[in-house]
């Protein structure tokens, strides 16, 4: 996108929410207590912005939670949600924002960036396509 075009609908996501986000894929499902003392090993970080991260990620439809009884009264048990949707969106935005700030000529960074990829998270691409093409 340049000039004077209008910005595309969608959402991005920050540093930490990135995080929070592969920490939780990792775990299947977690607590913001869970989360937060997992990230204490490599951050100081407060509970409350654990919880306030995933409330966030929550309301942008990229987690899906559940209550449960906790020992203080109910809380929440967070997982990623499964919407490959939401993957195109946040990967359009990124380019988006590169393209605005640095011009059309960022491609070949990121270009560049995409064959460092190891060849088995390349097969692995190849595989995904594959399967998407056949659905098509």
């Amino acid at each position: 996108m340049t000039g004077n075009q209008p910005k595309k609908k969608g959402f991005e996501i920050g540093e930490l929410e990135a995080e929070i986000l592969g920490l939780l894929n990792s775990m299947e499902n977690a607590t913001a207590g869970d989360i937060a003392e997992k990230m204490q090993s490599s951050r100081t970080i407060a509970y409350t912005t654990v919880s306030t991260t995933l409330d966030r990620l929550y309301k942008k439809g990229l987690l899906s939670r559940t209550t449960t009884a906790g020992k203080t009264g109910p809380k929440y048990v967070y997982e990623v949600a499964t919407h490959r949707g939401i993957e195109k969106q946040l990967v359009d935005a990124a380019v988006d924002r590169l393209v605005d700030a640095f011009g059309p000529s960022v491609t070949s960074t990121i270009y560049d960036r995409l064959s460092e990829i190891s060849p088995a998270e390349l097969e692995r691409i190849r595989v995904a396509i594959a399967k998407k093409r056949e659905n098509q």
